[in-house]
């Protein structure tokens, strides 16, 4: 196995709970298909070199508090400035799946948010989405339920 965006799975993360739940089921997923696992952290088109750097940090600290053992995959943090639909689709361009963390409705009104949409409208892969995971934190706190999840194919 190898951490090549090629046949990996892709995951996006931001540190909000939905994303630490799409981390879960990305990981899962590539321990069940034996692939590769990309995780991938977008920050703005301008962040400067030290905010990269402490994102890079954070994302790093993210992963060790959700997998103390390792993800049980190879795994590979990257940390990329931009716009993030794009960056998420460029980097998901040969993977298996994606999967991303999102609200069910967003605050401009539509089903999910507009990065999931353009997601879900371009990527050349499979889309997971797990969306609206605050029930499950307070039911289980950091991790959440498999049943939460919604998974658009």
């Amino acid at each position: 196995m190898n951490t090549s965006q090629h046949g990996s799975v892709v995951v996006g993360v931001n540190g909000s709970l939905n994303s630490i739940a799409a981390l879960h089921r990305a990981a899962a997923t590539a321990r069940r298909l034996g692939c590769g696992l990309v995780i991938v952290l977008v920050v703005a088109p301008q962040a400067s070199d030290p905010l990269v750097a402490a994102e890079r940090d954070r994302l790093d600290r993210i992963v060790r508090r959700e997998f103390p053992g390792g993800t049980g995959v190879p795994s590979r943090c990257q940390v990329e400035r931009g716009d993030t639909a794009v960056v998420l689709l460029r980097a998901s361009a040969d993977a298996r799946l994606l999967v991303l963390g999102t609200r069910e409705h967003s605050a401009a009104g539509g089903l999910f948010g507009t990065t999931v949409s353009r997601c879900v409208d371009h990527a050349r892969c499979p889309v997971d989405i797990c969306a609206d995971q605050h029930a499950s934190a307070a039911r289980l706190p950091g991790i959440p339920a498999l049943g939460d999840y919604r998974r658009v194919v």
